[in-house]
């Protein structure tokens, strides 16, 4: 095996892992903050993956103007599904609260893969856009690859500056680090809890055209998508979009090259693997730090 193999492979799972990374922004915001496990939110990456196929190739739309159509929608969607099915569960005691946001979230996850694959099948799709590549060598990239990574790297600086610049980042970052003091301060958490599911619902919508470019997606893939965003989360830190980018490249590329080292079927588990070695090995985690 040659070292330009190596690094072609390698080269694979930085992207995949800096998709992964962004699945996870979302969720890390949305827990850290709502403390509420969504564990519909790959699924949500996966649905909206197939409208946004489906939107190319039958209306020829570019992904970009996708992303700007999505985004919105999926924002007021998830505003919407906080307010009239989560925020209820807050008036319960805290271990129905936490089993009622589990059911909720699994019953949306289930709900919408079906709703999706009955209308628009549950064939894989991507959005197969044709791109000029360039050879270093061996080692072969495409003007696809470097447009994705673009993305990904603009949307982790773009999040960053929206949490340090904006009233509304600022909030999230000091209700993450002291949620009393930051309603004794004047934030209106019942408020910023629902903005917050809606943003962290919107970068996933973002997410979800970025992996469509480049990876299959069907109406039920979402939950191991999930599962690799708390892996994320539990290495990163939550809240902490350095840490999540970081983890999620590692785990990208430690998927590519169990494939290509070992089997290709080992790969999916790794991420369940790593988190189990994670809380036994640092039960304690990570401290919390905003972007």
């Amino acid at each position: 095996m040659t070292i330009e193999t190596i690094i072609q492979v390698s080269l694979g799972g930085l992207l995949l892992g800096g998709l992964y990374a962004l699945v996870a922004f979302g969720l890390s915001l949305i827990y850290g903050i709502v403390r509420i496990l969504n564990f519909a939110h790959g699924t949500l990456l996966a649905v909206t993956g197939v409208v946004a196929s489906i939107l190319f190739s039958t209306y020829k739309i570019h992904p970009f103007f996708i992303t700007l159509m999505l985004a919105p929608a999926v924002f007021i969607a998830g505003y919407a599904f906080y307010l009239k099915l989560l925020h209820p569960l807050g008036k319960r005691n805290h271990f129905e609260g936490t089993v009622g946001t589990v059911l909720v979230t699994v019953g949306a996850m289930l709900i919408i893969s079906d709703i999706t694959a009955v209308l628009a099948g549950s064939t894989q799709r991507n959005i197969a856009m044709r791109f000029d590549a360039f050879e270093v060598g061996d080692i072969v990239i495409s003007t696809t690859q470097l447009n994705i990574l673009l993305g990904i790297a603009a949307l982790t600086i773009a999040m960053h500056l929206f949490l340090t610049r904006t009233w509304f980042g600022r909030g999230i970052r000091a209700v993450t680090q002291d949620q009393v003091g930051a309603m004794v301060c004047g934030v209106n958490s019942t408020a910023l809890r629902a903005l917050t599911f809606a943003f962290g619902s919107a970068t996933v919508a973002v997410a979800a055209v970025l992996y469509t470019m480049s990876f299959p997606v069907s109406p039920y893939m979402g939950f191991p998508l999930t599962v690799k965003a708390f892996t994320i989360i539990v290495v990163g830190g939550i809240g902490n979009l350095r840490g999540a980018l970081l983890a999620g490249i590692f785990l990208g590329i430690a998927e590519s090259l169990t494939a290509l080292f070992w089997k290709a079927e080992w790969a999916p588990a790794l991420s369940v693997v790593l988190m189990l070695l994670i809380l036994v090995v640092w039960p304690e985690g990570r401290s919390r730090r905003p972007a």
